[in-house]
């Protein structure tokens, strides 16, 4: 690239923290905003993110709990937050202002409850100055992984413009292999309503049903996800590639899946407050199945597997995904 760029990662979560890592070996100048104190000062201390073992931030990565000094003269804004501190963190940021050629790279997976926005939608709503230079950043990408060097594959969903190749080529390169897919939409539904899927998905291994049922619910999930997909306005192919397909088969399968592990112990028997408790951290698809519910009866889709799912995160008996499924 013709210079360094700078990029500002708003969230120091594994997945923010492994993505700051990755742009700060490809010579990026980077800086983390962690809204959390205590976490933003162990950060910048130890290097060190307590559930990733062996990994550290490099010295050049500057950590920071204030917003204003970590957007400033920022050209790449990463946002990698849950998804409910998103709107928020892009409020207070359109308060600070921003460089006139900022762009945005959006990291995080969800639907705003209400508005059924997605997460880029937001940022393109909250930080106006940046409208039609919002992209994601998405597919099938465990933190831990990437942070061992695990080859993954992702795609940089958002308009085809010149400075499109180069977030491509920002991203690219190391263990990640990045390329550009037009429909933000479609992959950011994709990347949200798969984790609901993969709460389905883990019901059936805590029911102890085997691969011939999980296969079943894979395949009726990516159909009732392409069905959502398309009545919102995503394109149609969007979920046959690596932000519907692929990240629906690591997320459902994979131990590494907070989503699939929590409906796994609601398969078991636990209720959704003692299958949470012991996660230990954000499982974005109980917001997810919540969203999907809502964007079912809006756009008039009939979607019975995310319904069982849904009613399962609210405590309904988990079997009922297997009648779902037609058993």
């Amino acid at each position: 690239m013709a210079r360094q760029l700078k990029i500002t990662v708003l969230g120091g979560g594994m997945w923010g923290c492994v993505l700051a890592q990755h742009l700060s070996n490809k010579k990026a100048k980077v800086t983390i905003w962690e809204f959390i104190p205590e976490i933003a000062l162990s950060l910048s201390k130890t290097r060190r993110h307590a559930q990733i073992p062996g990994f550290r931030l490099d010295g050049a990565i500057k950590v920071t709990n204030d917003v204003a000094v970590a957007v400033k003269d920022a050209d790449v804004l990463l946002f990698v937050l849950p998804s409910r501190a998103l709107a928020a963190t892009a409020k207070n940021i359109r308060r600070i202002g921003l460089k006139k050629a900022a762009v945005a790279v959006n990291a995080s997976k969800g639907v705003e409850p209400n508005t059924l926005a997605t997460m880029g939608d937001i940022v393109s709503r909250e930080l106006p100055s940046l409208k039609g230079r919002v992209w994601t950043l998405t597919g099938p990408s465990f933190a831990r992984e990437v942070a061992r060097g695990v080859p993954t594959k992702l795609l940089l969903g958002g308009p085809t413009k010149p400075i499109t190749k180069t977030l491509v080529a920002l991203f690219h390169g190391g263990a990640l292999n990045v390329s550009h897919w037009p429909d933000r939409l479609g992959v950011e539904l994709g990347g949200s309503l798969k984790n609901a899927i993969a709460i389905g998905a883990g019901i059936l291994d805590g029911l102890g049903t085997g691969a011939n049922t999980k296969a079943a619910l894979l395949v009726q999930g990516l159909s009732e996800m392409s069905s959502l997909i398309r009545a919102r306005g995503g394109r149609a192919d969007t979920i046959y590639g690596l932000a519907g397909l692929g990240d629906l088969i690591a997320t459902g399968t994979s131990t590494e899946s907070r989503n699939r592990g929590f409906g796994e112990r609601l398969g078991r028997g636990l209720s959704p407050k003692a299958a949470l408790a012991q996660i230990h951290t954000v499982v974005e698809g109980i917001e997810a199945a919540a969203s999907a519910r809502e964007l079912c009866a809006r756009l008039k889709v009939k979607a019975p597997l995310l319904d069982a799912i849904w009613r399962a995160t609210r405590g309904a008996p988990a079997k009922r995904v297997l009648t779902a499924l037609g058993f």
